[in-house]
C-alpha cells in the first residue's frame, strides 16, 4: 500500500475514533442533543453519506452504498452508538432501530471480509437487537 494513502487512512481511523468518543461522552453526560448533532455530523464527513439516506434506505442498499466493509463497521459502530444515545433519552423503539441496523451492517460486512472482532460484535449486538428482531436475510430466512 502506498504510504500515502496508508497516512490517510491511519488519520481518517483516528478521527472517527475520537468522533466516536466525544459522542459517548456527550451521552455519558446527558447532552443528548448534542451527541445526536454530532453523530448526524459524523454521517456526512467521515461516512459521506447524508443522516436521511442513512435512515431510510433498508440495510443491504445501505450496505452496497458504503461498498467497503471498513464503512461498513464504521457506520455500524455508528449506529450503535446512535442506539445507546436513545436508550439513554427514554427512546427503547429507535434505540433497537440503531441497534438492529447496526447489527446488520456487522453481518453485511462480515460476509465480504470477516474480521475476528466481528464474533464479539455480533456477540454484543445480539443482546441488544435479537436475531429475531433482523430482517428475515439476516436470520437466514428467505
Amino acid at each position: 500500500m502506498c504510504m500515502f494513502r496508508e497516512d490517510y487512512l491511519i488519520r481518517l481511523i483516528k478521527q472517527f475514533a475520537e468522533a466516536l468518543a466525544a459522542i459517548a461522552g456527550f451521552r455519558k453526560a446527558g447532552r443528548h442533543r448534542e451527541a445526536l448533532a454530532a453523530a448526524d455530523r459524523m454521517h456526512g464527513e467521515l461516512l459521506t453519506l447524508p443522516r436521511e439516506m442513512a435512515d431510510t434506505l433498508d440495510t443491504p442498499t445501505l450496505a452496497q452504498l458504503l461498498a467497503r466493509p471498513d464503512k461498513m463497521r464504521a457506520a455500524a459502530m455508528l449506529f450503535w452508538e446512535e442506539g445507546h444515545i436513545y436508550k439513554a433519552k427514554g427512546d427503547p423503539l429507535t434505540a433497537a432501530q440503531r441497534y438492529r441496523r447496526a447489527f446488520e451492517l456487522v453481518l453485511e460486512a462480515r460476509a465480504i471480509e470477516p474480521s475476528p472482532d466481528d464474533d464479539v460484535a455480533i456477540l454484543e449486538l445480539s443482546r441488544l437487537a435479537p436475531a429475531r428482531d433482523l430482517d428475515p436475510r439476516y436470520r437466514g430466512e428467505s
